[in-house]
């Protein structure tokens, strides 16, 4: 003969079991939740809308930068602002975007130097990449980063990069690098010594580097990249800005005068800054 156990009620509040519907949230809360919620299906749309767009380039229905025709070659890509909206920060990848405007004020350093021909690389930093080929697109341009969402900016330049295969990168690419931009996703040495494995590898005898990272690894620095084309590294004037990170950044050249690069970038970002500040006194 079987017995039945009598199964207690689950537990509940009071409020609950009077009114039969769980409790609301807070008005405050289901804002922000909602918020949330629209900028990720947002974000989202805009992703697919890129993706999209480079499958097309693939395809050969539309060939943007990859078309042999010097007007497509030169089309701006989307704007830092664009690629915002469209790529959401991967914390569990140490990604953190530049400010929009720090973005674009590296990018006009950069170009000054570099000409049409030059080949240069970016290395696990694609918001710079998205400015420099917004504010002038080069052909020989390429983006170096293990998150596959980036291929979908261009196919052509995006290159799949894992810092634990250093060296596992196509062979065309050995010695081809005439300038490489790199900011390290992790703050350590083991970090570091693979990023370096992987720079002696694609830069060329009489390349140069630039490196963003934190002050707080600059004995690292000094450790590991110190001899050409790597080092020793002098740090610039250039003024690092993250939108979400407190630490403090700073930017390195490899080359005998690196010291002035970005004074007169730094100038006028003063300017910009004593300018709105004026602004917002006056109103």
């Amino acid at each position: 003969m079987s017995v039945r156990i009598p199964v207690p009620p689950s537990p509940q509040s009071t409020s609950s079991a009077l009114s039969g519907s769980p409790p609301a949230l807070d008005p405050g809360t289901l804002a922000l939740l909602n918020s949330f919620i629209a900028s990720k299906t947002e974000e989202e749309r805009r992703f697919n809308e890129l993706a999209e767009q480079a499958a097309a380039r693939v395809a050969g229905l539309a060939l943007e930068l990859d078309s042999e025709d010097p007007e497509r070659a030169d089309k701006p890509m989307i704007s830092v602002d664009e690629y915002r909206l469209a790529f959401g920060e991967d914390w569990q990848l140490s990604q953190f975007w530049y400010t929009t405007p720090f973005a674009m004020r590296f990018a006009r350093i950069l170009h000054s130097l570099c000409t049409p021909e030059t080949s240069i690389a970016f290395m696990c930093c694609p918001t710079a990449f998205v400015a420099f080929q917004h504010e002038k697109p080069l052909r020989n341009a390429r983006l170096l980063e293990f998150d596959g969402r980036f291929g979908v900016l261009s196919p052509r330049q995006y290159i799949p990069y894992d810092m634990e295969e250093p060296t596992r990168l196509p062979a065309e690419l050995n010695e081809s690098f005439d300038l490489v931009v790199v900011d390290p996703p992790f703050l350590n040495e083991y970090t570091n010594a693979n990023v370096v494995k992987t720079l002696r590898q694609v830069m060329r005898p009489t390349g140069k580097l630039v490196l963003l990272t934190s002050v707080s690894i600059t004995a690292v620095l000094e450790k590991l990249y110190n001899s050409a084309p790597l080092g020793p590294l002098r740090k610039t004037q250039i003024e690092v800005e993250h939108g979400q990170l407190r630490n403090d950044f700073a930017c390195w050249g490899s080359w005998e005068g690196a010291e002035e690069l970005g004074a007169g970038e730094h100038e006028q970002h003063e300017d910009e800054v004593q300018r709105a500040d004026g602004d917002a006194e006056e109103r």
